[in-house]
């Protein structure tokens, strides 16, 4: 089985490859990394990729919505989209917006989407080769591959991912992408103004190179319109539905690693966009990366739609007093602001006027739902309890 992995070094991609390896070490990988940017210490510039080939002063974050011209940036940008604090430290232990399963997770320092991210409960994939791709946009390409021995982080696999590094709204790269392939897994990227349209396209890819199945990470409550991107994740749903394709739909809540324990245990608080007694809920990647790949590599899952969720929802108080509790040390909890979430992206342009606006309605709605889901469908395709908030906690503590 041949399977492309779209985000493949983000940490939903990465607990996906492990889980993949875990059931069949044989399984044939390719990533499909999204952006094109220079990554610092890891990928060297491969130009002519809709980048007009300049290089970046140190590692820059996925920011959906930006508009890249070449130009340097002095450092690294938070993936929390508006966040003007440049490679600060953080007093605040949060990852990334509710509902964002990208690449988040606090940085001290500049950490491109590429080296290892903060996710301190998480796991890396292994080691990935970059295979330039060859729909770029005018520019030429330097070197045929780029091999990232630094990828090997913490991964309890080792063996080396092809990852093609190319532009997810170029119909070229991606028709390269799934040259081949026998299965999609797509990975949206976060507050993107134009995810409904990479995702149509890579469905519209799997259907013209005869792929057989198509794996959709959606939402957990996709129907919930007043939140823009998971607006944009049912129509992509919909149109999944009605491609001809072999599909299977897997809806997770927002993630246990966008709490960063690491950091709130550093700052001895934990502060979240949420009033203290709101409870919320929150799944395991780890949960998620074994259901994808039981789903991909089982069959009976065809043309099914799951809701992956837990059933335990705790408020920002009740987890501040379970790290303390875990950890031995005190973790004050208290409220961010939901105005910091977006701080400085009002003025920043057109697309970053959506993502304020995605990331302002996703808040709202995570205060007056919780995000919380029925942890049925996932007890039965893991055929055993969902993880804990606790066991996360847990595999979070720093050594030693």
């Amino acid at each position: 089985m041949r399977i492309l992995v779209v985000g493949p070094t983000g940490r939903a991609g990465s607990h996906v490859i492990d889980a993949l390896r875990a059931r069949d070490p044989d399984l044939s990988i390719r990533g499909f990394c999204r952006y094109p940017e220079t990554r610092s210490r890891s990928i060297e510039v491969i130009p002519g990729n809709g980048d007009t080939g300049g290089r970046r002063a140190s590692a820059i974050e996925v920011i959906p919505g930006n508009g890249d011209t070449g130009g340097r940036r002095a450092s690294a940008i938070e993936v929390i989209p508006g966040n003007g604090d440049t490679g600060g430290r953080r007093a605040s232990a949060i990852g990334v917006i509710p509902g964002n399963g990208d690449t988040g997770g606090r940085r001290a320092s500049a950490i491109g989407v590429i080296p290892a991210n903060g996710d301190t409960g998480g796991r890396r994939a292994s080691a990935i080769g970059v295979i330039p791709g060859n729909g770029d946009t005018g520019g030429r390409r330097e070197r045929p591959m780029e091999v990232v021995p630094e990828l090997r982080m913490t991964s309890q696999q080792s063996d080396l991912i092809d990852c093609l590094c190319g532009d997810l709204e170029n119909p070229a790269d991606r028709a390269l992408a799934v040259e081949g392939i026998d299965t999609v897994i797509h990975y949206a990227p976060a507050f993107h103004p134009r995810e409904a349209a990479m995702g149509t396209g890579m469905i519209d890819a799997a259907v013209g190179a005869g792929v057989q199945r198509f794996i959709y990470v959606s939402a957990l409550h996709a129907q919930a319109s007043s939140v823009p991107g998971h607006a944009a994740k049912l129509e992509v749903e919909g149109y999944l539905a009605e491609s001809g394709l072999e599909w299977t739909i897997v809806r997770p809540q927002s993630f246990m690693q966008n709490i960063d324990v690491a950091a709130a245990l550093e700052a001895g608080a934990l502060d979240l966009p949420f009033p203290l007694g709101t409870r919320q809920g929150h799944v395991d990647l780890a949960d998620l990366g074994e259901v994808l790949a039981k789903v991909t590599t089982e069959d009976g899952h065809a043309l099914a739609s799951y809701d992956i969720a837990s059933d335990e929802a705790l408020s920002t108080a009740e987890i501040a007093a379970l790290i303390a509790t875990v950890s031995g040390k005190p973790v004050a909890s208290g409220e961010m602001p939901a105005a910091h979430l977006v701080a400085g992206l009002e003025t920043a342009g057109p697309a970053h006027a959506y993502v304020v606006d995605a990331i302002s309605r996703l808040n709202a709605w995570q205060v007056r739902t919780g995000g919380r889901g029925n942890a049925n469908t996932l007890r039965w395709l893991l055929g055993r309890e969902p993880a804990r908030f606790e066991d996360y906690v847990r595999r979070s503590l720093p050594a030693g």
